[in-house]
């Protein structure tokens, strides 16, 4: 049995690893580099718990994955919502983030970005998309979790239009009307009452299409697929992740449960039998696809490749 264990951690330990390196080095860079350390506490706490998670997610079996996996998300998620968003009056959608990218500010929005959906990808994959999203944690909740095929056409497009108008509309805000919205007082404590609003209505938007997507599709993750613009930032700088699902070919029997497992819907065997790491942009690192094959021939890794294609179902 702890040979069993043993075997079944080593399977999943390059993203507790990973993800522990990348919150260690943030830390560093934080408090020697930038000389604001006031996020190390957060980052400590974030790094645990993701840690703890991702063991548990290695040893429990069957719905106790998913337990923990979700949990990791409403308590990263819920504590980034209430302290930064809501107390805070931080907006941490994407729109925040363009505001203080323009206006030179560094704020919770920005190390918000840096660390889950611009610099960290660099080394832990999607890591957020799993572990930490708050929009994800509660279209996980909803009963649509086996694979769906994607739709392909405009409405694969859709992210894209997404992050188009958001930064058009910012880029219209800021400089046509020279109004920034945010607070770009570096010693100020919280945002600005309009970034409040926003962060909230974005939100309920997020919830409302997200949940109505999931139903009509019968795909949990349908939002993530087709609507979210961090989708663009991911396709980007993902491809360059350091974390990867990978796989032995002569274990693989091209069964596909993983597959069916997988809630972005990738072919992973593809990948495996061509002597490849999943080396897919859609890639979310909920590690479902190793808990799942019955031939136990996934696993984490970390390695230098870039990603091609998405090969997808």
């Amino acid at each position: 049995m702890e040979t069993k264990k043993k075997a079944a951690v080593g399977a999943y330990i390059s993203a507790p690893l990973i993800t522990v390196l990348w919150f260690t080095i943030a830390s560093l860079v934080f408090t020697f580099i930038l000389r604001a350390p006031s996020p190390v506490p957060i980052f400590i706490s974030f790094a645990v718990i993701q840690f703890i998670s991702m063991l548990l997610f290695a040893i429990l079996p069957g719905k106790g994955k998913t337990i923990v996996r979700v949990t990791s998300m409403f308590l990263i998620g819920s504590a980034l919502m209430l302290m930064a968003g809501i107390f805070g009056r931080t907006n941490l959608q994407i729109e925040g983030f363009f505001f203080y990218l323009f206006s030179g500010t560094i704020s919770g929005a920005t190390v918000h970005f840096a660390m889950g959906k611009v610099v960290g990808p660099l080394l832990n994959n999607r890591n957020w998309c799993s572990w930490g999203c708050w929009t994800s944690m509660i279209l996980d909740l909803l009963p649509y979790r086996t694979n769906v095929t994607w739709q392909k056409g405009r409405l694969s497009h859709l992210r894209f239009y997404h992050f188009a108008l958001s930064l058009i509309l910012v880029t219209l805000i800021f400089f046509g009307f020279k109004q920034t919205i945010v607070n770009t007082n570096p010693a100020a404590q919280v945002g600005t009452i309009t970034e409040l609003y926003w962060f909230l209505i974005g939100n309920v938007l997020y919830y409302a299409i997200g949940i109505t997507m999931a139903l009509i599709m019968k795909d949990n993750r349908a939002f993530c697929k087709y609507v979210c613009p961090i989708n663009v930032l991911y396709k980007t700088v993902g491809r360059f992740s350091l974390l990867r699902i990978d796989g032995d070919r002569k274990k693989c029997t091209g069964c596909n449960t993983c597959v069916s497992k997988c809630p972005m819907s990738i072919d992973i065997p593809r990948y495996i039998k061509n002597d490849d790491r999943v080396r897919s942009s859609d890639c979310i690192m909920c590690m479902h696809c190793i808990a799942s094959c019955p031939q136990a021939a996934l696993k984490t890794s970390v390695g230098l490749d870039i990603a091609g294609k998405n090969y997808t179902k």
